[in-house]
């Protein structure tokens, strides 16, 4: 159990720093055309090569595949909850079923999704690495600024 909540951990760290860094707010909403927009904006900002663009490329790919099976479906999970949560009693043990299905669909991809984000984070030099890490403690930082705010 310790193991599964370990690679779950995991995966969810390489999907919040790949999301992070490539601002994937456009992914979540499914406009999956702005994936381009972003490599591009990427490329630029980092000057990659065409080896790191074609590993930028399939972490973005990776990203995308882990979130749409983490949506569970065409009815996704959101909507199902809402619908749990108006019925006279909630479904406890629906609930519970709905979380480990996103969990195994996390763990099932974890591997993939791993594997991409090393390639490409291992395929940049330092300056890069750099540049990346500053990019995304500002948004960190804006993040913060826009959490303090409610």
């Amino acid at each position: 159990m310790v193991k599964k909540k370990l690679i779950a951990l995991s995966a969810a760290a390489v999907i919040g720093v790949g999301t992070l860094a490539f601002g994937a707010s456009s992914w979540a909403k499914g406009n999956h055309q702005s994936g381009e927009r972003l490599v591009n904006r990427a490329t630029k900002m980092l000057s990659l090569d065409d080896g790191q663009v074609e590993a930028l490329k399939l972490l973005q790919a990776e990203v995308v595949e882990t979130r749409e099976m983490m949506r569970g479906g065409e009815t996704g999970f959101l909507s199902t909850f809402s619908e749990m949560i108006s019925a006279d009693s909630f479904d406890q043990q629906r609930a519970l079923n709905l979380i480990d299905e996103r969990a195994t669909a996390l763990q099932n991809n974890a591997p993939e999704l791993v594997n991409a984000a090393a390639v490409f984070f291992d395929g940049l030099n330092s300056e890069q690495k750099a540049t990346l890490v500053e990019k995304m403690e500002k948004m960190k930082q804006r993040r913060g600024k826009r959490q303090s705010r409610h």
